[in-house]
């Protein structure tokens, strides 16, 4: 009982601290929360999206479970990875119970404007064409698109696929799709629907290269000595979480939120925990 109003109590303060900042602007962390935080209960948040999850008492989240260590599932086909945690950690942060849909590059965003899913932690970059029909918070996690190919290959940058003998595996609607599309234009493109796809078209010879986010591309090559990590970044990426359009309460709550996982240490030691390396030192607000 005493941990599920705790719970509920870091929720609260979250809301209470948004409502606080739109009215007022700069403060502390916590003044003014206990004092406003009847007035919040009754009134509700100003986000219909985060007062549904509350009345509700759960949040569907839409995490890519395609590429570890990123998104995964275990032997028992339980949910694990960096983008769970933090949907898990959102999840203990309202007090409410948490579903994860798998979602790819093609679904994740149908997913979330269909009201399928509440909100995407899935490993997607923020930029301003995608930002026409979804919000982004402000990053998580920063990363950028790197080439990996069968270990031993010729080819060592993207310029190197602009041939049409040259089979590129990459995810419709991703950001390495566009990269090659760019700089490869003559390339053959092969779609898949995620990047576990990908690494066996390499293995069995079918793709020549793959592109992806380097936190995802070096975890592969270390764990298979049969895929080679391409030296070089094609991007420097802001990983977002991704909500409907609209609900400018709900960016702000889950902006808060990940800047105090941020502030507070817990977004290092999740990286670190997964990695076993520092994570690329990202800007908090509070």
């Amino acid at each position: 009982m005493m941990k599920q109003m705790t719970k509920k109590l870091m929720a609260a303060l979250l809301t209470v601290s948004m409502a606080a900042g739109l009215m007022i602007g700069c403060g502390s962390k916590s003044a003014g929360s206990d004092a406003a935080g009847g007035a919040a209960a009754q009134s509700g948040s100003g986000s219909p999206t985060l007062d549904k999850i509350l009345a509700d008492g759960k949040i569907v989240i839409g995490c890519s479970l395609n590429g570890a260590p990123i998104g995964f599932t275990d032997d028992s086909g339980t949910p694990m990875g960096y983008d769970v945690d933090w949907a898990n950690r959102l999840g203990e942060v309202l007090g409410v119970e948490v579903e994860i849909q798998n979602v790819d590059a093609e679904t994740r965003l149908p997913a979330l404007t269909s009201g399928r899913v509440d909100v995407l932690f899935a490993n997607t970059t923020g930029n301003l064409e995608r930002a026409q029909t979804v919000d982004f918070t402000m990053p998580y996690l920063r990363c950028g698109v790197k080439m990996i190919t069968a270990a031993g290959s010729n080819l060592h940058t993207i310029e190197d696929l602009n041939d049409p003998s040259i089979n590129v595996s990459v995810n419709r609607g991703s950001t390495g799709e566009a990269l090659v599309t760019q700089y490869a234009p003559n390339a053959n493109i092969l779609y898949v629907d995620n990047f576990t796809d990908s690494v066996l078209q390499l293995e069995q010879g079918k793709a020549d290269a793959s592109f992806e986010d380097n936190t995802v591309v070096d975890y592969a090559a270390s764990q298979n000595d049969k895929l080679e990590a391409q030296e070089g970044l094609y991007t420097s990426d802001p990983i977002c979480v991704v909500c409907r359009k609209g609900d400018m309460e709900f960016v702000r709550y889950l902006d808060m939120f990940v800047s105090w996982q941020i502030s507070s240490g817990w977004q290092a030691e999740t990286y670190e925990k997964w990695w076993g390396t520092e994570p690329a030192e990202l800007d908090y607000i509070w």
